[in-house]
């Protein structure tokens, strides 16, 4: 994984890049093919258009990056939630098709440095506690649990300040 001119490449036929309103489209259409994990918190929305409601606001907040085919498919996507102005909670999806190939780790590594320049110092992350990818994908990102219960497991990890 290299960042090379702002797009950030897994593996030569897919490349990950920043992405905001305009868009929407391509989003879309990954949502619309969605099969979430059973424990994704119930996202994305099953209904269109909770779910357009949903891509929209997402696509609202400051760092969002995702991952393109060859073809310009969008089949992963991660963005940053602000929730003060130096925190934000990481969403991250990657399509069925693409799992387990790393696209995960490396959206997420892309969104914290996007994150760290946007002046982040804290991100965090929720997620089920039996889901072992997601709890496996978070860590090997350096995020460190900082609580967990029997349903639901947190997790953060600090941004290096800018000079």
């Amino acid at each position: 994984m290299r960042l090379i001119q702002n797009t950030l490449h897994i593996e030569a036929h897919l490349r990950i890049r920043a992405v905001g309103p305009p868009q929407f489209d391509l989003l879309r259409r990954m949502y619309d093919r969605f099969d979430p994990i059973g424990a994704a918190f119930g996202l994305p929305p099953r209904s269109a258009e909770a779910r357009h409601r949903w891509i929209c606001a997402a696509l609202g907040h400051k760092v969002n990056v995702a991952t393109f085919s060859p073809t310009g498919e969008a089949v992963g996507h991660c963005f940053l939630a602000v929730d003060t102005s130096s925190s934000a909670e990481v969403a991250i999806f990657v399509q069925q098709d693409y799992r387990r190939r790393g696209i995960g780790t490396a959206l997420v590594k892309a969104a914290l440095e996007r994150g760290a320049k946007a002046g982040l110092r804290r991100v965090w992350g929720m997620t089920a506690s039996a889901d072992r990818v997601a709890l496996r994908l978070l860590r090997n990102c350096g995020f460190r649990l900082t609580k967990s219960v029997s349903v639901e497991a947190e997790l953060e990890i600090g941004l290096p300040g800018t000079a």
